[in-house]
């Protein structure tokens, strides 16, 4: 949870691949779980204007992490 709040409004395709490489590593979560959040936030999938980009990939990289801690 605490990494949930401190990842704030917006976040990049590089700081996003640095949050998953080092979940990887504690075992936080499995490869398919981290290629899903990967994907989920990708450049390629987030069809917004460049400045909204940062703010969207936040959003749902937050939302898919809450509901990975709650299971």
């Amino acid at each position: 949870m605490h990494i949930i709040t401190n990842i704030g409004e917006k976040i990049s395709s590089a700081e996003v691949d640095i949050f998953i490489s080092n979940f990887l590593s504690y075992g936080i979560i499995s490869n398919l779980e981290a290629k899903l959040l990967k994907v989920a936030t990708s450049d390629n999938v987030l069809c917004v204007p460049q400045e909204l980009k940062d703010r969207l990939r936040a959003n749902i990289f937050k939302n898919m992490l809450l509901n990975l801690v709650e299971d």
